[in-house]
């Protein structure tokens, strides 16, 4: 009976994915559209270093929540009780209190940027010199104790693969923070606008999780059993988080104590652009690739393989793809999106498309994280920001910004090992699964020359 029941179960499941996935990208499409749109007409009305001094805060504050990153929205994805009043309503009660500390840690920050201003420790041309940046750190005490409150409802609807909800939620949230942000940038051009924004969106994002899903509101209580399963799977993530934020973000937080303001303010533009492609890949990972994965392995490692081996093929292909058309044609974007002041966002775009394709593990992480190995996660991370760490200084000294944005770069590819070795202990690596992604860059980069050719006749 089991073994008759897996095919309709398979099916039932890859229908469910294919429809979350259409929600998903379709979603994804209107978002960077609107962050695109957002992005050109803020670009006139600010300037360089507005953009430089806002990823500056952005980064330091992401930092805090990565540090404090307990796993949560996870354990309710993954656990079997997940969907029990009792887990649930510890779980919120657990994000609650990391709010609160979250926020408190947030003040003593900008307290201390603030007092390390009568020092003088950093470049005076830098973001970090800024005497808006504490004030600025300050505010964000307030974004964390928002998302502190935010309803379990969004992780139990990424459980159940409800992608059209949680879609709605997205886009809402996002409209809400743009038309605040272009509307006080109209009126006072100035980068506080920026912060405006952005808690304007986590209030609405907050506000929404209550309003906009149906079932009961899910009370605070202390459960523990559900504690101990929710800090137990959260130690590992907590330590991955950790080293995940230095992988990810570690060089903005060095190159913003190493470039001036307005050239930092560039790299975060060219960030920006590429970052479109990085939030697809990450909302398809933790709304759709995660969750069917965890079903799948309910339903047998059978089942979980063929899933994880579709996915994997699909994400080679559309990252390898993208990666070769935007490093022939990087240049051209920025050309035709922005001004003149902007220019040197080309070809910091075109270097960062190459880690794109350093990304297709991440569909590999999320098995990692479906079967409860997270510690594999923590270990590819802490190579990558081990790399991080080491190579962009170094490469900074020896080749400048464009030498610190090709170690970027490079030490997106240092997890690799750590990836192809659990792929051959849990029987997931197919050489020919592995070719996919070099033949999409290949081709793709042919595309991308056949059309910087067509271009440069055309228009120069």
């Amino acid at each position: 009976m089991v073994a008759a029941a897996l095919p309709d179960t398979s099916r039932a499941l890859q229908r469910r994915m294919w429809h979350a996935a259409a929600w998903l990208v379709g979603s994804n499409v209107t978002s960077q559209a609107l962050r695109l749109l957002s992005s050109l007409v803020l670009t006139r009305l600010l300037l360089p270093e507005s953009f430089g001094l806002m990823a500056a805060v952005q980064t330091l504050y992401f930092g805090l929540v990565m540090f404090s990153d307990l796993g949560v929205w996870q354990s309710v994805v993954t656990h079997p009780q997940g969907e029990q009043p009792k887990f649930l309503g510890t779980a919120f009660s657990v994000q609650c209190v990391r709010g609160l500390l979250l926020a408190a840690i947030v003040a003593l920050i900008a307290l201390g940027l603030k007092l390390s201003a009568l020092y003088a420790p950093f470049r005076a041309d830098t973001v970090y010199a800024d005497a808006r940046l504490p004030a600025m750190v300050l505010v964000f005490a307030l974004s964390a104790v928002l998302q502190g409150l935010e309803s379990m409802h969004i992780a139990t609807a990424q459980r159940a693969l409800q992608t059209r909800l949680l879609t709605r939620l997205e886009l809402l949230t996002q409209l809400a923070g743009m038309l605040v942000t272009i509307g006080c940038a109209g009126w006072t051009h100035s980068v506080w606008s920026l912060l405006l924004g952005t808690v304007t969106a986590t209030l609405a994002r907050t506000v929404l999780s209550h309003t906009l899903f149906d079932g009961p509101a899910y009370k605070p209580c202390w459960d523990r059993a559900s504690l101990r399963d929710i800090v137990g799977f959260g130690k590992w993530i907590f330590l991955s988080s950790i080293i995940g934020f230095a992988a990810a973000n570690g060089e903005k937080l060095i190159m913003g104590g190493t470039l001036a303001a307005q050239y930092f303010g560039v790299f975060s533009i060219a960030s920006l652009l590429l970052a479109a492609i990085v939030g697809l890949v990450g909302n398809l990972n933790a709304h759709l690739v995660f969750p069917s994965l965890s079903e799948a392995l309910r339903n047998g490692d059978a089942e979980a393989h063929k899933v994880y081996t579709r996915v994997q093929q699909l994400a080679d292909a559309i990252l390898g793809s993208i990666s070769g058309l935007t490093l022939v044609l990087g240049g051209w974007v920025v050309q035709v999106l922005y001004d003149t002041r902007y220019a040197e966002a080309g070809w910091m775009l075109q270097l960062l498309a190459l880690g794109l394709v350093a990304m297709r593990y991440q569909v590999l992480e999320q098995m990692m994280f479906a079967r409860n190995r997270p510690g594999w996660v923590t270990l590819s991370n802490t190579l990558r920001a081990l790399a991080l760490v080491v190579l962009v200084p170094l490469a900074y000294a020896w080749g400048g910004v464009q030498g610190a944005v090709l170690a970027v770069v490079a030490s997106q590819f240092a997890g690799w090992p750590v990836a192809l070795v659990f792929k051959v202990r849990h029987g997931l690596m197919s050489w020919k699964s592995e070719a996919v992604w070099p033949l999409a860059l290949l081709v793709s980069s042919g595309l991308g020359w056949l059309i910087h050719q067509l271009l440069s006749a055309f228009l120069r």
